[in-house]
């Protein structure tokens, strides 16, 4: 309806045009006709004020926009509404060719790879029309259009992404906000410096920056030339003399000046270790040939890690708050962060593949001392029914039916297994040692049903792949966690949390809300400035990489 309505308006502006070329006198009347009017006379200058050529150039251009494929249909009507703000007057051109501020937005959009984005994606302009030869209007009116759109969708994918997060899995729980086209063309217009405002649509996060600058490192490694390689040989265990630690230390940096350079010392050891983690090896200290085999395959491809890690940045809050938990599956820890800064850091298990974690953020409210476990329905009926028709008591968990509407402790053996309804039974386990939750669960009501707890299951913390829950995250040192955790705070301390053990279910409401972030990050740049690389333990990396088109 708009762009017919800017049609008639253009039409009509140049009927009056018409009209006055050809010499036809102007309806307004003189003389005695003029005492006959019953209203004042409207100015002869109205009928025959001629429309600047620019803006009936952009009200034409936006007419057809859609059909040329300058903008979007999505976006036709804010874009519109943009120009129609500023009477359709150009918003990128100036004296008929791209304003500085223009070009230096072109430059900073046709840098998107840098910002793992996709530069070619972007419908820019030539930065040099008008420049060697003069553009009309009407070309002139189609480069502006063509770069606001340029613009918009560039803070877009900036911003949110280029992926919609359930388009990858179900188990995301982000939904990214869909920036307005006028709101993006009116702030990057009105800047000083357009291109750092386009620049600032980009997650804001210090873990953002610094994987964007490790993106440019990976894409400049062929550059490097590569090392000579080290040779394969007996293993190599701390304290042992080998020739090829001298190698080792010139590869990973360690310093030579010492007794013997060729001792496997505790310094070398230590820089085995972080390499082993960054090549996805057993840190056990230990250089076998799987070790030297990844010293000599040279520099592994992780564009696309990270760049998938990148567009999952932009799933993110863009405030996580100043204090808040951060659970990162494929590292299998947990961390209290202050102000950026690691506060307090343990290990935790994650859900299997089959029963996958969700990544999302909210905020903790509660803490439950001697939880009660409200087994799942989808646990219960998959699960514990099959080995409760075999004959399997149920080893001191509790048994409720529906009777007449509600929930009634019932003794088990009173009911008929094989032949049970179990949307109407729920089987609870109490408050004990043997407890799935452990001691202590903390809660952040979600639609997901998950929440971090302690367990009993205390040997699956030694080992180095954790994904062994149903979804939920089990903390390793979860007391110690809450000591950290409520450091500051009026609700409760990680001691009067301890004294609670023992005897019926406790709850603690926080008065005071805390960010949880339940995040999937297989690449980041760590406090030595080393890229650090997990396993994409559910796959995720993959999907985006072949959603982006990289795969």
């Amino acid at each position: 309806m708009m762009f017919r309505s800017l049609s008639r308006g253009l039409a009509g502006a140049a009927a009056l045009t018409m009209l006055a070329g050809a010499g036809i006198a102007s309806p307004v009347k003189t003389g005695a006709d003029a005492a006959k009017q019953t209203e004042p006379p409207v100015p002869y200058a109205i009928y025959h004020r001629v429309p600047d050529a620019r803006a009936l150039a952009m009200q034409a251009a936006l007419a057809e926009a859609v059909d040329t494929g300058l903008v979007h249909k999505d976006d036709a009507e804010a874009v519109a509404a943009f120009y129609e703000d500023q009477a359709f007057a150009f918003a990128w051109i100036e004296n008929g060719r791209l304003s500085d501020s223009a070009r230096s937005i072109i430059d900073r959009i046709s840098q998107a790879d840098e910002d793992g984005l996709d530069a070619d994606a972007y419908a820019l302009p030539w930065d040099n029309v008008g420049v060697y030869y003069a553009a009309d209007n009407a070309k002139l009116a189609e480069v502006d259009l063509m770069l606001s759109q340029a613009i918009v969708d560039y803070a877009r994918h900036a911003y949110s992404g280029r992926l919609t997060p359930l388009s990858v899995s179900s188990n995301f729980g982000y939904t990214p906000t869909r920036l307005e086209a006028a709101d993006i063309l009116g702030l990057v217009s009105a800047a000083d410096e357009p291109a750092a405002t386009l620049d600032a649509y980009n997650p804001p996060q210090k873990e953002f920056r610094l994987l964007r600058a490790e993106l440019a490192n990976e894409r400049n490694r062929d550059a490097v030339e590569r090392p000579p390689e080290i040779a394969e040989g007996k293993l190599i265990k701390p304290g042992m003399s080998d020739p090829r630690v001298v190698e080792i230390r010139a590869r990973l940096e360690v310093t030579t000046d010492v007794d013997d350079p060729r001792v496997y010392d505790a310094d070398v050891v230590a820089a085995i270790k972080a390499f082993q983690t960054s090549s996805r090896l057993r840190a056990d200290g230990i250089v076998g040939n799987r070790t030297i085999a990844a010293f000599n395959r040279g520099p592994v491809d992780h564009v696309e890690t990270i760049i998938a890690n990148m567009e999952r940045w932009r799933w993110m809050p863009r405030n996580l708050g100043q204090f808040y938990v951060q659970v990162n599956i494929p590292d299998y820890t947990v961390e209290i962060k202050k102000d950026d800064v690691v506060v307090h850091s343990t290990r935790v298990v994650v859900g299997k593949t089959i029963h996958q974690t969700p990544i999302f953020s909210d905020e903790m409210e509660h803490v439950v001392v001697n939880p009660v476990w409200n087994v799942p329905a989808s646990i219960a009926r998959n699960e514990m029914l099959p080995k409760l028709r075999a004959g399997s008591g149920l080893g001191g968990y509790k048994v409720y039916a529906n009777v007449r509407g509600k929930f009634r402790a019932v003794n088990p053996r009173s009911i008929n297994w094989r032949n049970v309804n179990m949307s109407k039974i729920q089987i609870k386990q109490p408050p004990g040692s043997r407890n799935a939750l452990g001691q202590v669960k903390y809660l952040f009501p979600n639609k997901y049903a998950v929440y971090l707890h302690d367990t009993p299951s205390k040997s699956l913390f030694d080992r180095d792949a954790r994904a062994f829950s149903h979804g939920c995250v089990r903390v390793q040192n979860p007391f110690d966690f809450g000591e950290a955790l409520f450091a500051s705070s009026s609700d409760v301390d990680g001691t009067k949390l301890r004294k609670m053990v023992g005897g019926g279910e406790r709850w603690v409401n926080l008065k005071d809300k805390i960010p949880v972030h339940i995040t999937y990050f297989t690449a980041w740049v760590d406090a030595d400035g080393t890229l650090q690389l997990r396993d994409d333990v559910y796959g995720h990396d993959t999907r985006v990489a072949k959603a982006l088109g990289s795969t």
